[in-house]
């Protein structure tokens, strides 16, 4: 049974008073020395502070997405996770394939969902990449959608068709988030997680730029967000991070940055999902880029300027969890700059760990290992995120792609309607 609101405040007021006497998960690793820094507890002036932590844990738990069990909403795991998403406990879901079984049972749970949300809309996100990565796929009765490999052996007109029909359909099913779309390049076509499950389009930059516009762009029309994903680039790797500690130090080409890059000095990607790779560019010492502050507000925030959410990938891939605990790599990545943390494997569904994540962010705030302007930051972001949710600029915005990559209609029939664009330089 989880905890409630009280309870919760009673759980992070006592880490808060030993907070500065007691070590605690997240502790400051000598390997990265761009996160030495201390700040004062972060409680002072203001309201009583039994208060301020409940809402500081409140901010907390609005950062976190989390799997679950069940696919109805009178089962006890929708239930349970649809009040801690009235309660704000935690800022929304990740749906998985068992959790989809048919459409209108589908509809029925994600309604549950969303409306426990009341006025502040939990974010219900979903893998739906097509191919191989589709949590609602033809069997269970929905749209099917051709892998990134194969769409881009399609006009890009043709794909931004194909990636509206999708998005349309989880927006009718109150999904809105779609985590997508893979921009990483096929450097290693054998790629146990990239290549060799036909998640990138092509090697070339400006070609999955071009597609990726296209998944961006239909999705947005909809209302439904979207993550450009992994940064800094998956597409070298030759382990899957799913099973194993992945280094692409001796893989990584320059140019996978690329795609982000242009993504991100354009304005058009709202989210960025960064993956569990290491590399001494974007790594602390030996720290994966999704718990580094190095990959994330050094280079994406300061050197490519990107203002919008940074999501992790799944905290619970083995990549992290054989060597972080879930409540340390929560401090790590929020430290590192992360807004929103994704924990949807095993055992993250359990209701005890969004408590003891949320304890032991507060304690290293309390403590001034973690400053709380980040936690605030991340906050900003992710209710101006919140406002958005839904919103749909029109089918004008929709058809921009198709006129952008084609404006004379010449790429109407043939493949790969945008390759004949210059190359994207890395920066």
């Amino acid at each position: 049974m989880f905890l409630r609101t009280g309870s919760l405040v009673a759980a992070l007021l006592a880490v808060l008073a030993a907070a500065l006497g007691v070590a605690s998960a997240g502790a400051p690793s000598p390997l990265s020395p761009s996160i030495t820094y201390r700040e004062p507890p972060a409680l002072g002036h203001g309201p009583h502070p039994d208060r301020q932590i409940e809402m500081l844990g409140r901010k907390i738990g609005q950062m976190l997405l989390v799997g679950f069990a069940g696919t109805r909403p009178d089962e006890p795991g929708p239930r349970r996770i649809a009040a801690m998403i009235g309660a704000g406990e935690i800022g929304g879901v990740v749906l998985f394939a068992d959790n989809v079984r048919s459409p209108a049972q589908l509809d029925a749970l994600a309604a549950a969902l969303a409306a426990a949300g009341g006025a502040t809309p939990p974010f219900i996100a979903v893998d739906q990449e097509g191919g191989s990565i589709q949590r609602l796929n033809r069997r269970k009765g929905f749209r099917p959608l051709p892998s990134a490999r194969s769409m881009a052996r399609k006009t890009v007109c043709d794909a931004h068709d194909l990636y509206a029909a999708t998005a349309a359909e989880l927006a009718d099913h109150h999904i809105n988030l779609n985590l997508g779309p893979v921009v990483d390049l096929d450097v290693y076509p054998r790629s146990p997680a990239i290549g060799g499950k036909a998640r990138s389009y092509d090697r070339d930059p400006a070609t999955v730029l071009a597609y990726a516009d296209a998944f961006i762009a239909a999705h947005r029309a909809a209302g439904v967000l979207t993550a450009a994903k992994h940064f800094p680039g998956h597409g070298s790797a030759v382990r899957d991070p799913h099973h194993a500690i992945v280094d692409i130090s001796d893989t990584w080409q320059p140019e996978e940055l690329a795609p982000f890059a242009e993504l991100v000095a354009s304005g058009r990607t709202p989210m960025v999902m960064i993956g569990h790779l290491i590399h001494p560019r974007f790594s602390d010492g030996d720290r994966p880029a999704s718990l580094s502050r190095r990959a994330i507000t050094e280079v994406l925030r300061q050197d490519l300027g990107f203002d919008g959410l940074v999501v992790t990938d799944d905290l619970g891939m083995d990549a992290v969890a054989r060597r972080f605990a879930p409540e340390e790599a929560a401090v790590m990545a929020i430290r590192a700059g992360a807004d929103l943390l994704i924990f949807a494997n095993q055992p993250a569904r359990e209701p005890p760990m969004v408590e003891r994540i949320v304890a032991a962010v507060a304690g290293a705030v309390a403590s001034g290992r973690l400053p709380v302007s980040a936690v605030e930051a991340s906050y900003a972001r992710l209710r101006a995120a919140r406002a958005a949710l839904g919103a749909r600029p029109g089918p004008a915005r929709a058809a921009a792609p198709c006129a952008e990559a084609d404006p004379a209609g010449t790429n109407a029939a043939s493949p790969g309607g945008n390759r004949a664009a210059a190359p994207l330089k890395a920066p």
